[in-house]
């Protein structure tokens, strides 16, 4: 969905968005600004979890600008399916980095994101949590497209709430061989920094058709014309925003073709994720993986081991689900 104004990389030396030319200070307050999102409550209102993480973040600050010390809880921001290595630009305000995987070394994509300083304000509203940095369940879906990039070729693709960087989406961009893919945000500076993603990595997309697109779930009169329009859409972490949740379910129906498939991956988040599948259900197919992927199970099995403190399933792991649009007479007998 629509997802924050700021996107700071995580700063562990083993993080997806890690560098060597990062400073103790910025690792500091960007740990902290990751480690807030994961300490909100999934079941309270929007408003009131972001009034928490609001007051989570200042305080956070003020700690990490205060001490030399090392901030001494560092939450879990990365499964290491993907790696990445700085790129030299003059540009100051940005952060180039060039994404790769091991498994598939001719794979690379170009990916920018933003080193300024969060405005916390800038973080109230259902808009703005997923630019903070890449989150883990945007990692598992872009490992996921690059593994199953067969899947799709000469559809037509859209990513929801792909944030500063929609890094799925490009990913099924330069990989898949896709006619078209839409990428998509509701956060209008997400959607300028897409766009000048989508401009630096042009040549890697072949005949695919790239483009980016504001989209917010509410607005539905905005996107009437993209009805009908999609094979496949992704989708990740985005269901945990309690009022938006059937706009999302309800924008999903809209952009699928009959019998289209929505690709979406997020963890449990308390209740928040059984929420959207029971409304889900009214207009889907619904299927729920935990183990979908051997190389990812053994990661969660063995970051379980860590405890609670470091690791937590709940708000940590991406459960898979698989969206199947009915056809008309699916939906009579439903």
């Amino acid at each position: 969905m629509e997802k924050a104004g700021i996107d700071i990389p995580c700063s562990t030396k083993n993080d997806i968005l890690s560098t060597k030319s990062t400073s103790a200070e910025e690792q500091k307050k960007q740990s902290s600004i990751c480690e807030g999102r994961e300490n909100t409550k999934c079941n309270s209102n929007a408003k009131k979890r972001w009034q928490i993480l609001k007051q989570a973040l200042l305080q956070r600050q003020k700690s990490a600008v205060g001490s030399g010390d090392t901030v001494s809880v560092r939450r879990f921001s990365t499964f290491e399916l993907l790696s990445t290595k700085l790129i030299s630009t003059n540009e100051k305000e940005h952060l180039w980095l060039q994404y790769n995987c091991s498994v598939f070394p001719e794979f690379n994509v170009d990916i920018r994101h933003l080193t300024q300083q969060v405005k916390v304000d800038d973080l109230i509203g259902f808009n703005n949590t997923g630019n903070v940095c890449v989150w883990p369940s945007e990692e598992v879906l872009s490992y996921y497209c690059l593994k199953n990039k067969h899947l799709f070729r000469n559809q037509n693709v859209c990513e929801l709430g792909g944030g500063m960087t929609c890094l799925a989406g490009v990913i099924v961009a330069v990989c898949s061989d896709a006619s078209h893919v839409l990428l998509t945000d509701g956060n209008e500076n997400s959607v300028t920094n897409v766009s000048t993603i989508i401009e630096r990595n042009k040549t890697l997309f072949g005949k695919t058709e790239v483009t980016g697109r504001e989209l917010k779930w509410n607005e539905r009169e905005k996107f009437d014309d993209l009805s009908g329009q999609y094979d496949h859409i992704i989708c990740a972490d985005c269901l945990f925003f309690d009022q938006y949740r059937q706009d999302l379910v309800d924008t999903i129906d809209c952009l699928l073709k009959p019998g289209g498939t929505a690709s979406i991956f997020a963890p449990h988040r308390g209740t928040t994720l059984q929420a959207f599948c029971d409304l889900a259900k009214v207009k889907f197919n619904v299927d729920v993986q935990l183990n979908y992927d051997a190389t990812l199970w053994q990661k969660h099995q063995q970051m379980l081991t860590k405890g609670k403190e470091i690791y937590d399933e709940n708000i940590h792991y991406p459960v898979f689900i698989t969206l199947t649009k009915m056809d008309a007479k699916e939906l009579k007998i439903n």
